[in-house]
Formats: C-alpha cells, sequence, structure tokens
C-alpha cells in the first residue's frame, strides 16, 4: 500500500478533512491513478448531505485526472504513465451498454454507486472508508479507478481542464452535442448557467447556433455565460418576455429541475422540440407537466451523463478545447486540496462556477486557455492521425459560405496523400470565393510570382453550397466539372478545415485534409 492524503467526510453534511491514508494495489480490471487535479461537482454536495446513500466516513469526488501508475490484471485500455480522465463505469455488456448508452447502464448503480471499503483505509488506525464513488472517490491524492471510466488524453490538457470533462463538462456539451443536436442556426434555451449550463452554452455555440439564450439569477453569471457563447443572458423572470421575442425554440435544456424551470422550459419549446432534464435534486423532486403542450411533438427527456460513450466524448471535447471553441478554463477556479473545505463553501454559496482542486502532484498548474493558433501549430507539424483528423473536422464548428468570401491560402495536412503531391506540382497556393456561384477552386502562383486561377487543373470553376458530411450541415464547395467536394468546418475567423470528398479522391481509404488561412491581402468580394 502506498502512503496518501484523502479528503474524508467523517458525518453527513460535514466538511471534508484531510487524513493520512493507505491506498490499495489495483485488482483485476482496475487502475491506480495518482491524481493531480479533481472537481467539486454538485452531485458531490449533494453525497455530503447523505442523498446517495453512502456509510460515512467517506470519500467523495468523481471528476479527476492524473497519471496511471499501475493496472489490474486484464486492463489494455491504458498503462503506467498515461495521463487520464476518470468519469463513470459501465459494465459494457447490458443491452443498453451494446446499443451504444453507457450512462443508462443497468448495473450503474452498482458501479458507480455502491461503496467499498478496502481500497481506501486510514493509515494511523486501519479504520476503513467507504469509496469507489463513481468508481473513483477523486478527492485523494490516489485513488482506484476501473478501465471502463479510465479516458486516456493528451499531455497537453492542463489537469484542472480535463478533470471537469469527466462529468460537469461531459453532461453539459454532451447533452447537447448526443441528445439535442441542434442543427445550425437553431435556437437553443438553457436553464442555469453553472458549470452544466455554461458547458452547454459552449456546445451550441461550436455547433452553430444562432439563438443561445442563457437563464441565471446571478448576473456574474450571466455575464460569464456572454463571454462563453450565448447571444442572450437574462434572470428567470424574463424568459417569457424573451421567448415573445426571439420565438420559441426547438430545444431546451434543464439543469435545475425545480416546478418553475419545467414550466418555463414547456412554454418556451416550439412543437417537436425537446427539453432534456439533467437536473439531480434529493427526493423524488415530482413535478408537473401540462400534457395537453405535449401533443405536438413535445418531448421532455431525461439525460444521464450526456448519454455520453466516455472514450467517445471524452477526447471529442478535447478536440473542441484545442480548437477553442470549449473554454473551459473560463469557469474554473483552481483551489488546493487543501483548501477544500473552501471551494465547497463557495460552490454552495454560487461563488465559483467550477472548483477544481489543486494535488501536490499538480503543481502550480494553471487551466491555461487553448487557441486556434496552437491547434493550427499541431496542424502544421502533422501531430494527427487519420483517425484524429476526421474526428476533428467533425468536431468543429460549421462554416456558412459567406464566410468563406475572399482569398485563401492552403496548405496539406494529411501526409503523403495523392493530392498532396498534384497540388505541389501545380504550384497550387489556394482558393478564391468571390461570391457562391464563382469560386476559384486553385489558385496557383506562377514563375513570375502572379497568382491566378488553374482551370486547366480543375476544369473550370466551382460553387458554395451548404453539405451534410459526417452529420455536419456546413459550407462545401463542388467543382462544375469534378465529381470532387471540398466540405468545410471552423477553426477561426481567419482559418477553416477542410476535406476532399468525391468519387476517386480518397488514397487507399485515407481522405485528404488541408487547412485554408483567409490571405490578408485578397480582397474579400462583396
Amino acid at each position: 500500500m502506498n502512503a496518501d492524503v484523502a479528503a474524508i467526510v467523517r458525518d453527513r453534511g460535514s466538511s471534508p478533512l484531510l487524513e493520512r491514508v493507505s491506498v490499495a494495489a489495483p485488482r483485476a480490471g482496475e487502475v491506480l491513478v495518482r491524481v493531480l487535479a479533481t472537481g467539486v461537482c454538485h452531485t458531490d454536495l449533494v453525497a455530503i448531505d447523505g442523498g446517495v446513500g453512502y456509510p460515512f466516513p467517506a470519500v467523495f469526488g468523481h471528476e479527476g485526472s492524473g497519471i496511471v501508475e499501475a493496472v489490474g490484471e486484464g486492463v489494455s485500455r491504458v498503462r503506467p504513465g498515461d495521463r487520464v480522465v476518470l468519469s463513470f463505469a459501465s459494465c459494457g455488456a447490458c443491452t443498453t451498454c451494446r446499443e451504444g448508452h453507457p450512462a443508462y447502464c443497468e448495473r450503474f448503480a452498482a458501479l458507480n454507486h455502491r461503496p467499498e471499503s478496502d481500497a481506501i483505509v486510514v493509515a494511523a488506525t486501519g479504520e476503513p472508508v467507504s469509496t469507489a464513488f463513481m468508481r473513483q472517490s477523486s478527492w485523494a491524492t490516489r485513488v482506484i479507478a476501473h478501465e471502463s471510466n479510465t479516458v486516456p488524453v493528451a499531455g497537453d490538457v492542463p489537469a484542472v481542464v480535463a478533470a471537469p470533462l469527466g462529468c460537469g463538462v461531459l453532461t453539459g456539451a454532451g447533452t447537447v452535442l448526443n441528445v439535442l443536436a441542434p442543427a445550425p442556426g437553431s435556437g437553443i434555451l438553457v436553464l442555469g448557467s453553472g458549470a452544466v449550463g455554461l458547458s452547454a452554452v459552449m456546445a451550441a455555440k461550436a455547433s452553430g447556433c444562432r439563438d443561445i439564450i442563457a437563464v441565471d439569477p446571478l448576473p456574474a453569471r450571466r455575464r460569464l455565460a456572454l463571454d462563453v457563447g450565448a447571444t442572450v443572458a437574462i434572470p428567470p423572470e424574463l424568459v417569457a418576455e424573451t421567448i415573445a421575442t426571439v420565438g420559441a425554440v426547438r430545444h431546451v435544456l434543464d439543469t435545475v429541475g425545480t416546478q418553475e424551470s419545467t414550466d418555463a422550459a414547456i412554454a418556451a419549446l416550439a412543437p417537436h422540440g425537446t427539453i432534456a432534464t439533467v437536473a439531480l435534486r434529493p427526493g423524488s423532486n415530482r413535478i408537473s407537466v401540462p400534457q395537453g403542450r405535449l401533443l405536438w411533438g413535445r418531448t421532455i427527456r431525461g439525460v444521464i451523463e450526456g448519454d455520453a460513450v466516455v472514450e467517445r466524448d471524452i477526447p471529442r471535447l478535447v478536440d473542441l478545447w484545442r480548437a477553442g471553441a470549449l473554454p473551459v478554463e473560463k469557469i474554473v477556479t483552481v483551489y488546493p486540496l487543501d483548501a477544500i473545505g473552501q471551494a465547497i463553501d463557495d460552490t454552495r454559496a454560487g461563488r465559483t462556477v467550477k472548483a477544481v482542486l489543486l494535488t501536490p502532484d499538480g503543481g502550480e498548474e494553471a487551466p491555461g486557455a487553448a487557441s486556434p493558433l496552437a491547434l493550427l501549430d499541431q496542424l502544421r507539424e502533422r501531430r494527427f492521425g487519420d483517425d484524429d483528423l476526421a474526428r476533428l473536422w467533425r468536431t468543429l464548428p460549421p462554416v456558412e459560405p459567406a464566410q468563406l468570401r475572399g482569398r485563401w491560402r492552403g496548405w496539406a495536412v494529411t501526409r503523403g496523400h495523392r493530392a498532396e503531391r498534384m497540388l505541389e506540382r501545380s504550384g497550387w497556393y489556394g482558393k478564391h470565393f468571390h461570391t457562391d456561384d464563382d469560386v476559384d477552386p486553385i489558385i496557383v502562383r506562377t514563375r513570375d510570382g502572379d497568382l491566378v486561377a488553374d482551370e486547366s487543373f480543375s476544369r473550370g470553376g466551382a460553387s458554395l453550397w451548404r453539405v451534410e458530411r459526417d452529420g455536419v450541415l456546413t459550407a462545401a464547395m463542388v467543382y462544375d466539372a469534378l465529381p470532387i467536394i471540398d466540405s468545410f468546418t471552423r477553426l477561426s475567423e481567419d482559418a477553416v478545415f477542410g476535406v476532399m470528398g468525391g468519387k476517386g479522391t480518397a488514397d487507399a481509404g485515407r481522405d485528404f485534409y488541408f487547412v485554408l488561412e483567409r490571405d490578408a491581402d485578397g480582397d474579400p468580394s462583396p
């Protein structure tokens, strides 16, 4: 066993106290993780108050990030030295798991809410402590997790950003991306602007929503909502007035779960729209709805953990963060582990949105903002594999044709592709989008240094359309005389990520990805 520290809640409702503990070695299917950072979530507060039935003393926390130190027999997903995010566990074998919805695993409660008493003991006395909360109990310097809730992430993601990806951010962003799935240009109402609600706002912006209405009684939360992507941020009493102005929305996320929030959600929902409710409140929390409103195709859907598949969605959230589309660092307040009492008090009082505890091994790590420039550098250095490029393209926000006006300089990302070699031989410079119906798809630089459209290579011009690819409806350039469609997602205001599609464009099954950067010397066409 290893000598470590854990924040132990001795009695119902009491503040956690740091105590020396010993942590067992991982058994079959388990992973020993050295925690660098761990979040404080509303569900942890419910647990402290006795709402999940854990016997005390207990260790809570379920948003851990850290480094794998050892693995038990049969573990293959991670290995010692991997940076990981800890999330929820699932069995992988029940009907819902096999159908791709492990958040509704038939053994969810048994795997995530059944306390264990042999993983952590008080070092001085050998007293057992209830752990395995969400299969991690991450308010400790080392924890035992399960392979199914341990997701590897790249080392460029700060631990204090990675930690909340395991639950709060996963719930908010995941519900938007996986359940509501708004189309570009649609509207969404987000009730509650805590960590879950603000993560939903970020994901809605990344999805191309036009109207993003964030609701919260606290002015500071409303200001933060505007900063991370909301188009409107209002107190609860202005919901009806705002909906009367902008119109009913097809998507509502309710993070509050009261009768009042339910009434507001139903009233704001357009026919055939969906309300996703993610709130966790004590007891049965009965609410009533006007049944007549549901007859018009309106749906209320309960969601756990963003209906996520953690090994798919946590890397997807990391991609969004890298692209600057999921600025988690803006909602994080970092506390040292020994200030956990203050972090909990601030969370209860609404003084902090997402408290993240930094262990001594976490050092002085600051959240750190991702930037489109950093992502461009990684693409330029070709750090991504083919599967990573495909996932990144799908993750980025869509582009409207009008946003492509002007001249763009291009460069290849996919290494060794046939299209890369052809473009290099042609002297390819980029593309020029004059109007939707007038596009120079191939611009080359002549020996004299002039930039000209090479219609002999492109066999004519091209036009801009909105086309769906891999579930993303976005701007696409369709060649007039070639069976080729280039589809784009947005890296920044001045950079887009392109993928070539169409007959014969794949090279040994590999798609060709490229970047276009806006040419400062190019005249945007009217």
